[in-house]
C-alpha cells in the first residue's frame, strides 16, 4: 500500500506539477487520506485516456486510413459521386451525419479528399483527380438542381441569350435565374459577353458543352439523388 501510494503521488507530481502534493511526498504516511488517493488515480486515468486518444489521431495516415470499412465506403462513394454533400452521403450510406462528418475529416486530414462550399453546402471530391476532379465535383453539385440543369440545357440549345430571355423561356423567376447563372459562371460552365449589350448574354463554355454531353448518363446512375 505504501509503495502504491508513493508511486501514485510521484506520477501526479510529474504529470501535474502540483507543488502541494510534491512537498508532501517526502513525508508520506501509510494512513494518507484514501479520498486523496482516489482523486489522484482518477486524474491519472483521465490524463492517460486523453493522451491515448490524442496519440491515436497521429497514427491515422494515408496508408491506413482506408483500413476502416466506413472510411473506405465514404471514399468509394465520393469517387463515384464527386460533389456530394454531407447529408446526402450520410443518407446513402446509412450513417449518422455526425459520424460521417468525423470520418470525412479523417479522409481530408490525410489528403485523400477535399471539400468546398457550394450553395451553402460543403461538397466533397477526391484529391487524386486534381483540378479535373474538383471541376467535375463542383459542376455535378450545381447541376443536381433542376433549375440549373434546365438553364444549362437551354443555353446549350440557344446560346447568346440574356437573363430575362432565359427566365421567360423557362418560366422561372429572373432572380432565381440570376442566382443559378452566378453558380454556373463560377463553375466555368458558362461565360458572359457584354460586347454588344449592356446586359451580358450567356454561352456554354467548351467545358460546359462537354459536361452536358455526358451528364444524362450521370443522371441515370444517380436517380433519386438529384433535386
Amino acid at each position: 500500500m505504501r509503495f502504491i501510494t508513493r508511486a501514485v503521488i510521484i506520477i501526479v507530481c510529474v504529470l501535474l506539477g502540483s507543488t502541494n502534493i510534491c512537498q508532501a511526498a517526502p513525508d508520506l504516511q501509510p494512513n494518507i487520506d484514501m479520498t486523496t488517493i482516489a482523486v489522484m488515480i482518477t486524474v491519472i486515468a483521465l490524463l492517460l485516456a486523453f493522451f491515448f486518444l490524442m496519440g491515436g489521431v497521429k497514427y491515422v495516415t494515408p496508408e491506413n486510413v482506408l483500413d476502416t470499412e466506413i472510411r473506405k465506403n465514404l471514399y468509394e462513394y465520393i469517387d463515384e459521386y464527386p460533389g456530394s454533400h454531407l447529408r446526402e452521403i450520410a443518407r446513402e450510406l446509412d450513417l449518422k451525419p455526425s459520424n460521417a462528418a468525423w470520418h470525412l475529416r479523417k479522409l481530408e486530414q490525410t489528403n485523400l479528399i477535399r471539400s468546398r462550399a457550394i450553395g451553402g453546402k460543403k461538397v466533397y471530391y477526391l484529391v487524386e483527380g486534381g483540378v479535373e476532379a474538383k471541376q467535375r465535383a463542383v459542376a455535378e453539385s450545381i447541376l443536381r438542381n433542376k433549375n440549373a440543369r434546365d438553364i444549362m440545357a437551354f443555353l446549350s440549345e440557344h446560346p447568346g441569350k440574356h437573363l430575362l430571355e432565359i427566365a421567360h423561356a423557362l418560366n422561372i423567376n429572373h432572380h432565381v435565374v440570376k442566382w443559378h447563372i452566378n453558380k454556373l459562371f463560377e463553375a466555368e460552365l458558362i461565360e458572359g459577353d457584354t460586347t454588344n449589350s449592356a446586359y451580358p448574354i450567356y454561352y456554354p463554355t467548351e467545358i460546359g458543352r462537354q459536361f452536358m454531353e455526358t451528364y444524362n448518363e450521370f443522371l441515370k446512375t444517380t436517380v433519386g439523388n438529384v433535386s
